[in-house]
């Protein structure tokens, strides 16, 4: 039965939290789009159309006051007044329908005679204009299905009209009627569904806008993540390769110089092939306790001038025996006046020596190793290049893991050894290659480098 803890439930993998983030981020966009879209289209809306509204109201009080509309309120049988008002109120751009009501809520005039002394029903807008307040009502600002008895006097579906409820005062403040204006003008209906479009593309663009950096965002909190993750492990795998560095050195030098000792005794027999193959396994494994050794206690030196040509070619020399046995052509390309790099000299060359050498494991049937320096802008380019069998995606995403080899003989942290020479120097180092296309290695110095001695 497997082992479920607490700690578990929590351990997912980035991916996952990504995946989920980007998931409710974009649940949370799509609905803060949505109710702001809503919001200001609604609030736009309702200022243009309130402002329409008051610009007829102050149209219709000056036409009361010019024809002296009130005195119908007073007197009824007298209608000369209200019909030139009316008259002149007909030639207001978009008015479709007009009714004019008295404080008992009946109406009193209206542009269908057949509604004239009937009464306005459950009306919460003329009741806020009888108490003197203006009142606006469109399908525009309010969603409703209900549709009020007077809509049908219209010529069409009122689905965008607005109707205007206008309080008439008398000579006095007090409200002797309210009149009521069914409109529909074309240019001003044509602007708000326009800015309605315009605030919902704009918010839909905005909420993408934020949507796609929020996700970016993440996604580079998760390679700088997954960056410190490599790091902490890195870290990890130096403190054990110190420990066993120091356990192995102290357990293992004496009694391999011992070895080695009797073995060079032993060759001065007639065993001498035996005690070479002795000899050539102790300087074998003294190599790796030397390797485990410099990756462990690497940095803390100063910096000086390197000449990479005479470096390289002095590499190039020392691996020459090796070289001719397998059938491998040195190629060297460089300009004569090259740059000195400022760098940790020992470190350089053992992070150099582990690429040429990690080359011509690459090609034990022969095959080609170039070598190539050029300036590139304020630092110096190395390119080791081999002809060899190349490494897989899978492995090359794991070359510079500390312990990881594909080598039978391999310790797995001559790579690793090398990038982290070069990190120390403000360089950098990555590998290029396809299995049978041989491999690149693309090391960056800096000319002038900041040492950093915690750097992984």
């Amino acid at each position: 039965m497997p082992h479920f803890s607490v700690r578990s439930l929590f351990a997912r993998p980035p991916l996952f939290w990504t995946r989920r983030f980007a998931a409710i981020s974009l649940l949370c966009v799509v609905a803060s789009a949505l109710a702001s879209a809503t919001l200001l289209s609604k609030y736009v809306a309702e200022r243009m159309i309130r402002h329409n509204a008051e610009l007829a109201r102050d149209f219709v009080g000056s036409l009361m006051r010019m024809h002296q509309g009130d005195q119908f309120f007073v007197n009824r049988q007298d209608t000369r007044g209200i019909e030139s008002l009316f008259v002149e109120l007909s030639r207001m751009p978009g008015l479709g329908h007009a009714n004019v009501f008295d404080t008992g809520r009946r109406v009193i005039w209206s542009t269908n005679p057949s509604a004239i002394g009937q009464d306005a029903g459950a009306n919460h807008e003329l009741d806020a204009a009888l108490r003197g307040r203006l009142e606006v009502e469109s399908e525009l600002l309010e969603t409703s299905s209900f549709i009020k008895p007077e809509h049908a006097f219209l010529r069409n579906d009122a689905r965008d009209a607005i109707e205007v409820y206008i309080p008439v005062q008398g000579r006095d403040p007090n409200v002797v009627g309210v009149i009521e204006l069914y409109m529909l003008p074309e240019g001003l209906l044509n602007d708000v569904h326009e800015m309605t479009r315009f605030v919902w593309i704009a918010c839909v663009l905005s909420g993408l806008v934020t949507y796609l950096a929020l996700v970016w965002l993440v996604m580079q909190a998760d390679r700088q993540i997954a960056r410190q993750q490599r790091t902490i492990v890195a870290n990890e795998s130096l403190a054990a390769v110190g420990d066993m560095a120091s356990a192995v050195a102290h357990g293992l030098r004496n009694p391999l110089g011992a070895i080695r000792s009797s073995a060079e005794l032993i060759a001065m027999g007639p065993e001498r092939e035996m005690a070479g193959d002795i000899m050539s396994e102790v300087d074998r494994l003294q190599g790796w306790i030397a390797k485990l050794l410099a990756y462990a206690q690497q940095g803390g030196r100063a910096l000086g001038p390197v000449r990479l040509d005479e470096m390289l070619n002095h590499l190039v020399g020392q691996h020459a025996a090796r070289m001719d046995r397998q059938g491998v052509t040195a190629h060297c390309d460089w300009p004569a006046q090259l740059p000195p790099a400022q760098a940790d000299a020992p470190a350089l060359e053992q992070a150099l020596d582990n690429l040429i050498a990690n080359a011509l494991d690459a090609m034990p049937q022969g095959g080609e190793l170039r070598l190539s320096v050029e300036p590139r802008g304020q630092g110096l380019r190395v390119t080791v290049a081999d002809t060899g069998v190349g490494i897989s995606p899978e492995d090359l995403e794991r070359v510079f893991t500390p312990f990881h080899t594909t080598k039978r003989t391999g310790l797995g942290v001559g790579l690793p050894l090398a990038r982290r020479s070069i990190e120390r120097l403000g360089g950098s180092l990555r590998l290029e290659s396809a299995p049978g296309a041989g491999t690149r290695a693309l090391l960056d110095l800096p000319l002038n480098p900041t040492p950093s001695s915690d750097r992984p």
